[in-house]
């Protein structure tokens, strides 16, 4: 078991395999939220990650302002994939690769505000 507080230190929790991750803080929340990505389909993915992916390459270029750009067409990736706004956002602070990466190989046990507690699935 160990407690995470950063994505850093959740990519590291989860590449080692830990039975139980419990994540604190903001990212408990963020990581709950985007929960919902980790159920999209192919289709509804890929079209999620090209938008989001578009803004992060074009970020040095544009001193950060794709990811204004983003946000606005935060409500139409939304009514395509059928994933709240919120649950866009919150995908995107901690990166989709590892929302994926987390719940493909662990369970939500738990969550109060400020506190996720993850299994090892079996």
């Amino acid at each position: 078991m160990t407690t995470v507080r950063t994505k850093e230190e959740l990519k590291q929790a989860q590449l080692a395999g830990f039975s139980e991750i419990i994540v604190v803080g903001e990212l408990a929340g963020k990581l709950k939220k985007a929960k919902k990505i980790a159920a999209l389909g192919g289709a509804a993915l890929a079209v999620l990650t090209v938008s989001l992916g578009a803004a992060t390459v074009a970020a040095p270029v544009t001193g950060g302002l794709s990811f204004v750009a983003a946000a606005a067409t935060a409500a139409p990736v939304a009514a395509l994939t059928g994933v709240e706004i919120a649950a866009i956002i919150a995908a995107s602070a901690v990166g989709i690769a590892l929302v994926l990466a987390v719940y493909k190989d662990y369970e939500e046990i738990s969550y109060e505000s400020g506190k996720l507690v993850l299994k090892k699935r079996k």
